[in-house]
């Protein structure tokens, strides 16, 4: 593993550092993040449990966007649900572009194509965070995170829209779903016609800004929208 040092003027050298998380590591990085000249492409799967980490954060993102630098953020469903929601619409009003993706992605932070940020999230067993400034492995990190993001979909509506409200209906087939029923047994059982009834989970779908039958489940439970048993 190569390592680098930075001179006077915070220049990086060409290399690979490992950092210690039971350091200041956090404030490191977002210290390099103030000097990013244009753009700046931040993705968090598994996010740590650090809430000085989280506020650095918020603050760095919003004094970046504050300056006209280009901002990605990717975010994974799990960490929508356990953040405060105001940050990120404040965030996207003021320019970010974020997108959620279900797909496996890594945390990772890239500066201007030139340097990037490597770490584990909570419950690594052994936490971890790089700093990258080797070309060819920056190149890589750069194209797979720009393909996570443009593979992810926007920030969900469900953000500032309040608590999700379904009709005696949409209830009565979110709990066919929960029971496991085949849809000629839940559309019988509810008498309504097989397309109908799939007509429904469809806009259940849409509703949860989910994409699968067993996402609807998820986030529906989630939100207290099950009958219970």
């Amino acid at each position: 593993m190569q390592r680098q040092r930075t001179d006077a003027t915070g220049t990086l050298a060409t290399g690979i550092v490992r950092f210690s998380q039971d350091g200041h590591w956090d404030q490191d990085v977002h210290q390099l993040l103030r000097h990013a000249r244009r753009e700046a492409v931040v993705a968090v799967s598994n996010p740590t449990h650090s809430t000085d980490h989280l506020r650095l954060g918020q603050v760095v993102v919003d004094d970046l966007l504050a300056a006209g630098k280009e901002v990605r953020l990717l975010y994974s469903p799990d960490y929508l649900e356990s953040r405060d929601r105001q940050p990120l619409l404040r965030q996207s009003s003021l320019g970010a572009q974020i997108r959620v993706t279900d797909n496996d992605f890594h945390n990772v932070l890239i500066l201007d194509r030139t340097v990037a940020v490597l770490w584990s999230g909570a419950g690594a067993d052994h936490p971890y965070a790089y700093l990258v400034r080797e070309p060819a492995l920056l190149r890589a990190l750069h194209q797979f995170a720009l393909l996570s993001w443009q593979s992810g979909h926007g920030l969900p509506s469900r953000i500032d829209s309040g608590p999700v409200e379904l009709n005696v209906t949409a209830r009565a087939v979110l709990n066919t779903l929960n029971l496991g029923l085949i849809d000629e047994t839940a559309a019988r059982r509810l008498g309504m016609s097989l397309r109908t009834y799939r007509r429904h989970i469809a806009d259940l779908m849409t509703r949860l800004e989910v994409r699968s039958r067993f996402q609807i489940g998820v986030r529906a439970a989630q939100l207290g929208l099950l009958d219970p048993p």
